[in-house]
C-alpha cells in the first residue's frame, strides 16, 4: 500500500494497545476451528505486512490497530493482493479482513459507517479449470492405501509378521476420510462419543463450531469397527452386546498416536492436521499411490456422491458446505460431459 497515495495504520500504532479490551484479530480467530484458525492467522499477517510493509520484525496481526482500517485500505489491500496471488487466496484473506473488522464493530471499536464501507470491499472473480476436478482417488487407489495400512509387519526383528494397532489406526482414517468426506482437523479431533455404531452415523463439528451428522458407510463401518476393538477395551452395552460403546469412552480421543513397534499410546491426546497428514503421505508412498492431500479425501466422497446420483443439496449438506456453490466446484459430471461431446467430433484428417 502506497503511503502517499491512501493512508494506512501508523507504523508507530502497530503492536501498541490504543483501546481497551482483547484484539479483533484475537476474538476474530478464536472462534475458528484449528485448522482455518492457522490459515486466516496467515491471511490477516498478510494484510497488516502490506499496511506497514517495512515494519520489522513484521506486524502480528493480533495487535494490529484494525479498527482504524477504512474502505481505502480495503481497496488497496485488495488491489495489492491481486498483483501477487491467484484469485482463490484473495478471496480467502478478504474474507479474513472482513472477519476481523466485523470484530471490531461488535467490540465497539469502529463506528457502523467506516465498518460497512470498509467490508464491502468486492471479492476479486476468477476461475479455475481444474476446480471442477481436482485430484479424486480412484477406487482402486482407496484399496491400496487401505491395504498398505493392513499389511502385517514385524513389531521388532525376529517377531512374526501381524498388523499393527497402528495400522488398524490408519485404515480407519482412510475410510471414515474418505467414507464420510471429514476435513483433516475434523478427523483429527473425533471422539469416541463421537461415534453412533447403532445408527452408523458420527456426529461432526466442522467450521464455525457446526455440528452435521453424516452415515458411516458400511466399508468405513467395519474398519471402524476392527479399529475401536484394539482402541478401547469395552465394545458393549448393558446386555452385554457389541453394539455401543462403553460411556466411560465418551470424551476419548479417536486417533492417537502410535509408539515404536505400533502399538497405540492409549493416554496420547488426539492426532494434529499435520499428523494426518503425515500419515496420508506414508501410506501413500507405501501403497505406490501417487501423492495427495487429505482434502483430496474428502473431494473424491463428493464427486463419488454426485456420481452416485445424490442431490447437490444433500451432498452439501452431507460435506458441511456453507454454499451449494462451494458442492458444484467438486462436480465432476461437467467435465466428462464435455469430454463426451467432444469425442464426437469428426476431424477430417487422414495423415
Amino acid at each position: 500500500m502506497n503511503e502517499s497515495v491512501l493512508p494506512v495504520p501508523s507504523l508507530a500504532a502497530v503492536g501498541v494497545r490504543q483501546r481497551p479490551g482483547p484484539n479483533p484479530a484475537t476474538v476474530y480467530l478464536a472462534r475458528l476451528a484449528p485448522g482455518s484458525r492457522r490459515t486466516m492467522r496467515g491471511a490477516l499477517a498478510t494484510v497488516a505486512a502490506i499496511c506497514v510493509p517495512d515494519a520489522e520484525p513484521a506486524p502480528d496481526p493480533e495487535a494490529f490497530p484494525w479498527w482504524s482500517f477504512r474502505a481505502e485500505h480495503a481497496k488497496a489491500v485488495r488491489a495489492a493482493l491481486a498483483e501477487r496471488f491467484k484469485y482463490t487466496t484473495v478471496n480467502k484473506t478478504l474474507s479474513a479482513l472482513r472477519g476481523v473488522l466485523r470484530e471490531a464493530w461488535e467490540l465497539g471499536l469502529m463506528e457502523t459507517e467506516h465498518y460497512h464501507r470498509a467490508a464491502a470491499v468486492r471479492a476479486v472473480k476468477g476461475a479455475s479449470a481444474s476446480a471442477a476436478t481436482g485430484r479424486s482417488l480412484a477406487r482402486g487407489e482407496l484399496r491400496a492405501l487401505i491395504e498398505a495400512c493392513l499389511a502385517p509387519v514385524s513389531p521388532r526383528k525376529g517377531d512374526a509378521p501381524i498388523v499393527t494397532e497402528k495400522g488398524q489406526r490408519d485404515a480407519a482414517l482412510v475410510a471414515l476420510g474418505y467414507g464420510c468426506g471429514l476435513r483433516r482437523d475434523e478427523l483429527a479431533t473425533l471422539m469416541v462419543g463421537d461415534l453412533d455404531l447403532v445408527q452408523r452415523r458420527v456426529v461432526v463439528r466442522g467450521k464455525g463450531n457446526k455440528e452435521r451428522v453424516v452415515p458411516i458407510p458400511p466399508g468405513a463401518f467395519h474398519a471402524l469397527r476392527d479399529y475401536l476393538t484394539v482402541r478401547v477395551e469395552r465394545l458393549v452395552d448393558d446386555r452385554d452386546e457389541p453394539s455401543l460403546l462403553s460411556p466411560i469412552y465418551r470424551e476419548t480421543p479417536l486417533f492417537v498416536r502410535a509408539r515404536r513397534g505400533g502399538r497405540l499410546d492409549r493416554d496420547a491426546a488426539s492426532l494434529t492436521g499435520q499428523a494426518v497428514y503425515h500419515v496420508l503421505k506414508t501410506r501413500a508412498a507405501e501403497a505406490g499411490v501417487d501423492s495427495f492431500s487429505p482434502h483430496d479425501l474428502r473431494r473424491s466422497y463428493v464427486g463419488d456422491l454426485l456420481d452416485e446420483g445424490a442431490d447437490l443439496s444433500v451432498a452439501q449438506q452431507l460435506a458441511g458446505h456453507a454454499s451449494p456453490t462451494t458442492t458444484a466446484g467438486y462436480d465432476r459430471r461437467g467435465e466428462r460431459a464435455k469430454e463426451q461431446a467432444a469425442s464426437r467430433l469428426d476431424v477430417p484428417y487422414d495423415g
